[in-house]
Order: C-alpha cells, then structure tokens, then sequence
C-alpha cells in the first residue's frame, strides 16, 4: 500500500504527491487525500490517545511521475448515469467546495484504466492550499 502526503498544489485542480516511481507509483493511479483533523480516539481502559478519524476529502489520479514524486488531477466519477450521459435535463449532483492542503495525507484506493491522458500544465507558483473546483484558499 503506497501512502505519501501532499507536497506541493499546482493549481485547482493538480497536485503532486511526495511518492514517485521509486515507491511504486504509475501512471493511472488512484489515491484518496485524507484529512486527519477528525475526533480523537481514546482508549477508554487507558486513557491513551488511540489516534484520530479521518476522512477522504477527495481523489485524484496520476498522470506524470517522476522517480521521487508523482503529479495527479482530480477527476469527474463517469461511473454513474448523469456523468456517462452528461445530459442537461437531468439534475447534475452538487459540486462541494474541498480545501487541500500540503501535508495532507494520501492513499493508494485503486488504479483507473485509460491513464495515458495528459492534462495541460497550469501551474501556479507559492500556493500553501485550495479549494479544489470552485474556489481558492491561499490561507
């Protein structure tokens, strides 16, 4: 299992990850960018801090990797009726605002086929976090 953190955010949509093909990662990769800022878990016997729960703010796939660190892009789920048909009379689902940060945690969930699709470079230099789709944080 390749788990890694976020290192650097290019821009709204492009991030890179701090595992490259030197830790197994390839082309077409999924992984889940964690939070880590869920409720604390003590054990109720000793008190002692289990650890905390996090949750999956969103995922991202990757499209160019290097030997210590791998690029990866957010991706439309095509999976379900309205996003194969992308018809309009339909009701689209709702786009959530999500903030990633550097030093988010990541994990491997998967790998998607068709992962030779490139995306264009628009990188956006110095940016600390952002709200992946809609809007940006630089906090």
């Amino acid at each position: 299992m390749v788990k890694g953190q976020v290192a650097l955010i290019e821009d709204d949509y492009t991030l890179v990850i701090n595992r490259g093909a030197e830790s197994g990662v390839a082309l077409g990769m999924v992984f889940a960018v964690q939070s880590g800022t869920g409720a604390v878990i003590t054990d109720p016997e000793s008190g002692r801090e289990l650890g905390r729960l996090g949750h999956e703010k969103l995922r991202v796939q990757v499209f160019d990797v290097y030997p210590l660190f791998a690029r990866a892009h957010t991706f439309a789920d095509t999976s379900d009726f309205h996003g194969l048909l992308g018809l309009p009379f339909f009701e689209q689902p709702h786009e959530d605002v999500v903030t990633v940060d550097i030093g988010d945690a990541v994990e491997l969930v998967g790998v998607r086929p068709n992962a030779g699709i490139s995306m264009p470079n628009r990188t956006v230099a110095g940016v600390d976090s952002v709200s992946v789709a809609i809007s940006r944080d630089v906090g």
